[in-house]
């Protein structure tokens, strides 16, 4: 009994983990205020070009996966659940925020800390892309088989949606890269 006590505690998250997760979470929500919203043709539709992505991203690669993931989903699904455009979607977005920063974290190495620029970007640019790859999955799923649009209208309305997506990519790996040292810095000080 004792042996599953011990392990379990090894598992949960230290209070000060809980901290940084928080603040990371606060970060990730008000930096998606910092943004341009694009309509994008079919109802209430939006897409932006904003840089939460990249304080995501620096999350996973300055907390680690699991607490940058979860920084991550819940600074953005917050964001999701106080907007009306976007508040059906605070599931998918706290799934899929959670993964690109999980992935980020992954990639960083278990010496996320001390991480290298390069190894930054990689992550950066690897998370940015699963990313990508499920939120234009799930406009494409909504808009071609639950909405039943034409298959050309699902396909224009998700390549206005690819180009926002690949702008904040781009606006998001740089943002690591410029950023990531000075967070590892500040959380390797924090931590001593």
């Amino acid at each position: 009994m004792q042996n599953t006590t011990e392990n379990n505690s090894k598992k949960a998250f230290s209070t000060r983990q809980i901290a940084f997760i928080g603040v990371m979470a606060a970060i990730v929500f008000v930096s998606n205020y910092i943004q341009f919203k694009i309509p994008i043709g079919i109802g209430t539709d939006m897409t932006r070009i904003h840089v939460a992505n990249a304080f995501c991203l620096l999350g996973g690669i300055v907390l680690g996966p699991l607490a940058g993931g979860l920084s991550a989903g819940i600074g953005s699904a917050l964001y999701d659940v106080l907007d009306p455009v976007y508040i059906t979607s605070a599931p998918f977005t706290f799934v899929f925020k959670f993964l690109m920063a999980y992935t980020a974290g992954l990639i960083a190495g278990k010496d996320h800390l001390n991480v290298k620029n390069g190894r930054a970007l990689a992550s950066a640019a690897v998370g940015q892309t699963v990313y990508i790859v499920l939120y234009i999955g799930k406009k494409f799923i909504t808009y071609y088989f639950l909405h039943k649009e034409p298959l050309n209208v699902a396909l224009a309305n998700c390549g206005t949606s690819l180009l926002a997506s690949l702008t904040n990519a781009i606006i998001s790996v740089v943002v690591v890269g410029l950023l990531a040292p000075v967070f590892c810095k500040i959380v390797k000080s924090i931590r001593k």
